[in-house]
């Protein structure tokens, strides 16, 4: 792992209609419900993290293409590069079955501009799209004959690059993230799967995380993360990305080795894990406890290192509000970032869809 990691190179890319921004700014989404499970309009804002002064950066309202969103199972815009991208369709044609449209990068700068990348892959309906670091590769999971793959496509040119059968790989697990490696072609993705009495024991065995190449070569499982001080080794753990110095960041599911009888034995923890995996620090956000409530937090890291941001899927019937949180990782420094009021699966609904720099 250390010799893969050692041997990373950098890329860079002239980037497509961005602002000239001073620093990192956190960048999320804001989808508004139309008729039945679909997205009426998706809006795309910054917000300065050191003085939570905000700007919408997109709009799909008065353009000719519509974001897609099936509600209730969000798939967000995502960024790399200081460039944005989105799956979406030409806004009054029908859209190839079972909803897969187009890949498009999207302007930053107010415009509302965009471009297409190119066609998505695959006979089923795809989950998240990922880029890689420089915002020159971007990726989806799709199911085409049966089998499942990972399609990739160099952005520039929209050109096929690879197309990795992970059939056997994944067995009857899923990727709950995936990514690349900062500055380099080796993706990562945590597989899960369901409990160990509705699955193979082959695919529960399959649960974990790994580092492979973007063409399927030299597949790599990682070491189980380490146990944190007065806690077990984490039962489950996801990643959720890999900061500049190597080090990767996960979210864990924590059992407390001796918990008084008003403790709850089970923690949600965020941990920075080095990257021989020798040691643990904590950088949970101290409303960890009320972001988790069993629905999936979504993570963003920026650039830099420097910030992570948290909020949960907003799929919860009884919300009043979508909130979002920053932590600092240089100081421990937390901030309620952001706000968004909202009526239950009515919606609004926000997303984190990641960091400009």
């Amino acid at each position: 792992m250390i010799s893969i990691l050692g041997s990373l190179v950098c890329a860079g890319l002239v980037l497509f209609g961005q602002v000239a921004w001073a620093g990192e700014t956190l960048v999320y989404a804001v989808v508004y419900k139309g008729s039945s499970y679909a997205a009426a309009k998706t809006e795309i804002f910054s917000v300065d993290p050191e003085t939570a002064e905000k700007q919408r950066v997109f709009s799909d309202e008065k353009t000719s293409i519509v974001l897609l969103q099936s509600l209730y199972v969000f798939h967000f815009p995502v960024v790399g590069g200081g460039k944005l991208f989105a799956h979406a369709a030409e806004r009054g044609k029908s859209v190839p079955f079972p909803g897969n449209a187009s890949l498009y990068e999207l302007s930053t700068n107010g415009s509302n501009s965009f471009r297409r990348i190119c066609p998505v892959s695959g006979d089923e309906s795809i989950g998240d799209i990922f880029v890689n670091a420089t915002g020159m590769r971007i990726g989806h999971i799709n199911r085409l004959n049966r089998k499942q793959y990972i399609f990739v496509h160099d952005v520039g040119t929209g050109t096929f690059l690879s197309q990795v059968d992970v059939t056997h790989k994944f067995l009857d697990c899923y990727a709950s993230s995936i990514g690349w490696i900062p500055r380099s072609e080796m993706l990562y993705f945590s597989l899960e799967t369901g409990d160990v009495h509705v699955t193979s024991k082959a695919s529960y065995a399959r649960v974990g995380t790994y580092l492979m190449d973007e063409r399927g070569q030299h597949l790599e499982r990682l070491p189980g993360v380490p146990a944190a001080k007065g806690f077990f080794p984490p039962e489950t753990s996801r990643l959720i990305g890999v900061l500049p110095t190597g080090e990767y960041v996960f979210e864990t599911m924590q059992f407390t080795k001796r918990p008084s009888r008003e403790q709850n034995p089970h923690h949600l923890a965020v941990l920075k894990v080095k990257r021989d995996f020798s040691d643990t620090e904590d950088i949970s956000f101290s409303p960890a406890t009320n972001l988790y409530s069993g629905i999936r937090v979504c993570y963003r890291i920026s650039p830099s290192g420097k910030y992570v941001s948290a909020a949960r899927l907003p799929i919860s019937s009884s919300a009043v509000s979508c909130d979002a949180w920053l932590k600092n990782l240089h100081t421990g420094k937390e901030t309620h970032i952001l706000s968004l009021p909202t009526d239950g699966l009515q919606g609004p609904f926000l997303g984190l869809v990641g960091w400009l720099d």
